[in-house]
């Protein structure tokens, strides 16, 4: 039996077929529902926090500003000499005032910039969609454009990338192809601070100075991880990043920080710590690396995909085994 021979192809010409021989038929749906792209939470508003501290601060600046004035005009009716003197220090102090503020109006903006771009990219992660990660993926590029280290994996990411991605997939290449190097240096750096902490403070038989060691070096930790991540923040972006991490903190549940610690307790792991202090080293160590691992998504250009979340069981494990080895050496 012979085989049947393929078909030939063939085209239609359009000047032999009559118009009410053609039959238009549409495609059938394929079932799959469009991709919602989901709208960004609402802003809290404040109105009336805002009156209060807008008002109450020109309240403020208005009264040391009559003061200085009053005080100003009394040097002058004294001496001219004495009194330009003052004038001169006084607006060398505005100056400097000044400064203070546009510099922290530009950590602020920056801090937002990137709060903007995670939740452009959170949007185009679920999206689907195709032509619209270009554009976000040249803003993270420019934000790094000063970090000479980085070129080498923007080069590569631009070698790789390729039409036939479409923008979720172009954001996870960039991310673990440019950000990668980012924050696996963010998690050294939290990694060193809990470490830090939790012997430090199992050193301390003074709770104060306890205290003072988390305050500090947390606070150092926060700034170095908002910095590598291009934020550089002033005193008002640290505050936000700290309430910020502290709500993130509270909403995850400190119980489930302190619950690794009490499966470890269960499991006699920490049992073979020798003392109290220790033990107290290693909770302080387990929440400076929890507010590290919250700095590193807040201040990330991206958010983090399930695969790539840092994880606090090992930095606890980490943490645990560390204070384990040095804790004999360390006792009297």
């Amino acid at each position: 039996m012979t085989p049947p021979k393929p078909l030939a192809p063939f085209e239609l010409d359009p000047n032999q077929v009559a118009p009410d021989m053609l039959e238009l038929v549409q495609p059938e749906p394929d079932g799959t529902p469009p991709a919602v792209v989901p709208a960004p939470p609402p802003l809290r508003r404040r109105p009336w926090l805002r009156l209060l501290l807008g008002a109450g601060s020109a309240f403020i600046l208005g009264l040391l500003g009559l003061q200085a004035h009053d005080f100003i005009l009394a040097q002058f009716d004294r001496s001219i000499w004495l009194g330009g003197a003052f004038s001169l220090l006084l607006a060398l102090t505005v100056l400097g005032a000044l400064g203070i503020a546009g510099r922290e109006l530009l950590s602020i903006r920056r801090l937002a910039k990137v709060d903007h771009l995670r939740q452009r990219g959170e949007r185009l992660l679920v999206s689907g969609s195709h032509g619209q990660a270009d554009r976000l993926i040249r803003e993270i590029e420019a934000l790094y454009a000063n970090r000479p280290e980085l070129d080498q994996a923007v080069w590569r990411f631009q070698q790789q990338a390729s039409d036939a991605l479409n923008d979720s997939e172009r954001l996870q290449l960039f991310a673990q192809t440019v950000l990668a190097p980012l924050d696996k240096r963010a998690y050294q750096l939290v990694q060193t601070a809990a470490r830090d902490i939790a012997f430090l403070t199992a050193l301390t038989p003074i709770s104060a100075i306890d205290s003072l060691i988390v305050l500090v070096r947390t606070l150092s930790t926060l700034r170095a991880i908002a910095r590598h991540y291009g934020v550089r923040p002033g005193f008002a972006a640290t505050m936000q990043l700290v309430r910020r991490a502290a709500r993130n903190i509270i909403i995850a549940g400190v119980g489930d920080l302190l619950s690794h610690a009490a499966l470890e307790t269960a499991g006699a792991s920490l049992l073979r710590i020798l003392s109290a202090r220790v033990g107290q080293g290693a909770i302080n160590g387990l929440l400076a690396a929890r507010i590290g691992l919250s700095i590193m998504q807040i201040c990330r250009p991206l958010p983090f995909a399930e695969a790539e979340l840092p994880s606090l069981q090992k930095l606890r494990s980490e943490i645990i085994a560390d204070l384990t080895a040095k804790a004999p050496a360390s006792q009297p």
